[in-house]
Protein backbone atom coordinates (compact mmCIF):
# COMPACT_ATOMS: atom_id res chain seq x y z
CA UNK A 1 0.00 0.00 0.00
CA UNK A 2 0.95 3.66 -0.15
CA UNK A 3 1.80 4.12 3.53
CA UNK A 4 -0.16 7.38 3.53
CA UNK A 5 -2.79 8.19 6.10
CA UNK A 6 -5.61 10.72 5.97
CA UNK A 7 -4.26 12.36 9.12
CA UNK A 8 -0.85 12.89 7.52
CA UNK A 9 -2.37 14.11 4.27
CA UNK A 10 -4.52 16.64 6.15
CA UNK A 11 -1.32 18.09 7.63
CA UNK A 12 1.04 17.86 4.66
CA UNK A 13 -1.08 17.49 1.51
CA UNK A 14 -2.77 20.04 -0.68
CA UNK A 15 -6.43 20.86 -0.26
CA UNK A 16 -8.46 19.02 -2.93
CA UNK A 17 -9.41 22.25 -4.75
CA UNK A 18 -5.76 23.36 -4.97
CA UNK A 19 -4.54 19.93 -6.08
CA UNK A 20 -7.27 19.70 -8.72
CA UNK A 21 -6.40 23.18 -10.02
CA UNK A 22 -2.71 22.27 -10.24
CA UNK A 23 -3.60 19.06 -12.08
CA UNK A 24 -5.73 21.03 -14.57
CA UNK A 25 -2.96 23.59 -15.10
CA UNK A 26 -0.43 20.82 -15.78
CA UNK A 27 -2.83 19.22 -18.27
CA UNK A 28 -3.30 22.55 -20.07
CA UNK A 29 0.44 22.55 -20.77
CA UNK A 30 0.23 19.06 -22.23
CA UNK A 31 -2.69 19.92 -24.49
CA UNK A 32 -1.22 23.15 -25.81
CA UNK A 33 -0.95 21.72 -29.34
CA UNK A 34 -4.74 21.59 -29.62
CA UNK A 35 -4.94 17.80 -29.57
CA UNK A 36 -7.50 16.37 -27.14
CA UNK A 37 -6.29 14.99 -23.83
CA UNK A 38 -7.04 11.32 -23.21
CA UNK A 39 -7.10 9.84 -19.72
CA UNK A 40 -5.16 6.54 -19.88
CA UNK A 41 -4.89 4.19 -16.92
CA UNK A 42 -4.57 0.62 -15.80
CA UNK A 43 -8.10 -0.10 -14.70
CA UNK A 44 -9.13 3.33 -15.95
CA UNK A 45 -12.79 2.95 -14.91
CA UNK A 46 -11.72 2.89 -11.25
CA UNK A 47 -9.35 5.88 -11.40
CA UNK A 48 -11.58 7.81 -13.81
CA UNK A 49 -14.42 7.92 -11.32
CA UNK A 50 -12.27 9.77 -8.78
CA UNK A 51 -10.60 12.11 -11.27
CA UNK A 52 -13.91 12.99 -12.94
CA UNK A 53 -15.62 13.57 -9.57
CA UNK A 54 -12.88 15.89 -8.27
CA UNK A 55 -12.69 17.92 -11.48
CA UNK A 56 -16.44 18.45 -11.53
CA UNK A 57 -16.73 19.10 -7.79
CA UNK A 58 -13.92 21.65 -7.59
CA UNK A 59 -13.63 23.07 -11.12
CA UNK A 60 -17.04 22.44 -12.68
CA UNK A 61 -15.55 20.62 -15.67
CA UNK A 62 -13.20 17.81 -16.56
CA UNK A 63 -10.30 18.76 -18.91
CA UNK A 64 -10.42 15.22 -20.31
CA UNK A 65 -14.06 15.59 -21.29
CA UNK A 66 -15.27 12.04 -21.73
CA UNK A 67 -12.07 10.57 -23.13
CA UNK A 68 -10.66 7.65 -21.20
CA UNK A 69 -8.74 4.60 -22.36
CA UNK A 70 -8.29 1.50 -20.23
CA UNK A 71 -4.88 -0.17 -20.61
CA UNK A 72 -6.28 -3.60 -19.75
CA UNK A 73 -8.96 -3.35 -22.45
CA UNK A 74 -6.43 -1.96 -24.94
CA UNK A 75 -4.14 -4.93 -24.28
CA UNK A 76 -7.01 -7.37 -24.70
CA UNK A 77 -7.95 -5.79 -28.02
CA UNK A 78 -4.34 -5.63 -29.19
CA UNK A 79 -3.50 -9.25 -28.34
CA UNK A 80 -6.86 -11.04 -28.50
CA UNK A 81 -6.24 -12.49 -25.02
CA UNK A 82 -8.92 -13.34 -22.48
CA UNK A 83 -9.87 -10.81 -19.80
CA UNK A 84 -8.20 -13.03 -17.17
CA UNK A 85 -4.91 -12.47 -19.02
CA UNK A 86 -5.04 -8.69 -18.55
CA UNK A 87 -3.72 -8.80 -14.99
CA UNK A 88 -0.67 -6.60 -14.63
CA UNK A 89 1.55 -9.55 -13.73
CA UNK A 90 0.66 -11.33 -16.97
CA UNK A 91 1.04 -8.22 -19.09
CA UNK A 92 4.36 -7.48 -17.41
CA UNK A 93 5.59 -11.01 -18.15
CA UNK A 94 4.68 -10.60 -21.82
CA UNK A 95 6.02 -7.06 -22.35
CA UNK A 96 8.97 -7.02 -19.95
CA UNK A 97 8.95 -3.34 -18.94
CA UNK A 98 12.00 -1.89 -17.23
CA UNK A 99 9.96 -0.23 -14.48
CA UNK A 100 8.16 -2.04 -11.66
CA UNK A 101 5.07 -0.89 -9.75
CA UNK A 102 5.53 -0.03 -6.07
CA UNK A 103 2.21 1.65 -5.11
CA UNK A 104 3.76 5.13 -5.20
CA UNK A 105 1.61 7.28 -7.45
CA UNK A 106 4.31 8.76 -9.67
CA UNK A 107 6.22 5.48 -9.99
CA UNK A 108 3.06 3.56 -10.84
CA UNK A 109 2.01 6.19 -13.38
CA UNK A 110 5.39 5.92 -15.10
CA UNK A 111 5.13 2.11 -15.03
CA UNK A 112 1.66 2.24 -16.58
CA UNK A 113 2.88 4.69 -19.22
CA UNK A 114 5.70 2.31 -20.10
CA UNK A 115 3.29 -0.62 -20.37
CA UNK A 116 1.00 1.40 -22.62
CA UNK A 117 3.89 2.55 -24.82
CA UNK A 118 5.09 -1.04 -25.20
CA UNK A 119 1.57 -2.17 -26.16
CA UNK A 120 1.08 0.69 -28.59
CA UNK A 121 4.44 0.11 -30.23
CA UNK A 122 3.76 -3.61 -30.74
CA UNK A 123 1.48 -2.77 -33.63
CA UNK A 124 4.15 -0.95 -35.63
Amino acid sequence: MSGLSLATLRKTGLAPAAATSQFRDWLKGLGADGKPLVFVGFNAPFDWSFVNYYFHKFLGENPFGFTALDIKAFYMGRTGCAWADTRSSRIEAALKPERKPDHKALHDALYQAELFRLMRDQGH
